[in-house]
């Protein structure tokens, strides 16, 4: 445990970035964040990232981890794509709005909260989900836990919009891919951001539509956090952390699960290992493209 860590001013927030199959990453980092004694006083998460934020704040960081350890890796596409083309098609036809239905994800987090309310959470919870309307994001953190998680998580065309109180929200990807100014407006006064981000080199172009929207979304909306991200620090400490660059096959993609929360957690456990910490006007790490840097050379760039 680094106790210097215990230093950074309070509360401290956990910020859980977007990023569909590669939500995965975050896992690695919460055990690196376990393990260097740094627990959040409040969780903010946008999309994939909002579901992964949610088993901490119920369960806490210790038992969370366990949790998400446990069901990530047996995680496949089908089990939240599911159905063949055939299928898909029967659904939008039905539908209009998607190709998926999200009955699965509802399942998931079913498997993994005992809980349906915000205010039975072990942690204070934001989720940011984006009102249909207005293009504006909405912050959620009382009330029904499902119907967040879902709006979250609702990739426009892929899973249908979620209805709640009557107004329709889709992924909060699109209005915050890193929900940093969500954490600030729940009172953090230092962030911790898990983003997982997607710059590593592809195998193969988009497959089929599914991919192709995710994959333009995520590579546009992501953008944001290189400019929010400084922005931010110059308030309070942000302490970035890095994301490991396997060869990926997509966002998409829920091959070698097992394998990239391990990256994950050994490139984040030699950061803050070695990193210095963050002040106010200064952020450690930061959304740069990890591809091809080893460590000392991604701390060299993180804390220029």
């Amino acid at each position: 445990m680094n106790g210097r860590w215990q230093s950074l001013p309070r509360p401290i927030a956990f910020v859980f970035s977007a990023g569909a199959g590669s939500g995965a990453v975050q896992v690695g980092m919460l055990r690196a964040l376990y393990e260097a004694g740094l627990h959040p006083d409040l969780i903010v998460g946008s999309s994939v990232g909002a579901l992964n934020g949610a088993v901490i704040a119920c369960w806490g960081l210790a038992d969370g981890v366990r949790s998400l350890t446990a069901v990530w890796p047996y995680i496949t596409r089908e089990d939240i794509f599911p159905g063949g083309k055939l299928d898909q098609a029967r659904h939008f036809f039905n539908n209009r709005t998607s190709i998926f239905p999200n009955h699965n994800l509802i399942e998931l987090g079913v498997r993994t909260l005992p809980t349906r309310h915000f205010e039975a959470l072990s942690i204070p919870f934001g989720v940011v989900a984006t009102e249909v309307m207005t293009y504006h994001g909405v912050l959620f953190t009382k009330g029904d836990l499902y119907q967040a998680l879902l709006a979250s998580t609702a990739i426009p065309g892929i899973f249908p919009p979620a209805d709640i109180h009557g107004k329709l929200y889709v992924d909060g990807a699109l209005t915050a891919y890193v929900p940093m100014s969500a954490a600030v407006q729940m009172g953090a006064a230092s962030l911790v951001v898990l983003d997982v981000g997607d710059a590593c080199q592809r195998t193969a172009p988009p497959r089929h539509v599914a991919e192709m929207v995710t994959w333009a979304l995520h590579a546009a909306l992501r953008q944001r956090a290189l400019v929010e991200a400084p922005a931010i620090a110059q308030e309070m400490p942000v302490l970035y952390l890095p994301s490991p660059c396997s060869v990926s096959k997509g966002l998409l993609d829920f091959s070698n699960i097992a394998a990239r929360i391990e990256d994950s957690y050994q490139l984040a456990k030699a950061f803050l290992d070695f990193a210095p910490l963050p002040e106010p006007g200064m952020i450690v790490g930061g959304p740069h493209h990890h591809t091809d840097l080893d460590l000392p050379t991604l701390l060299e760039i993180a804390t220029a």
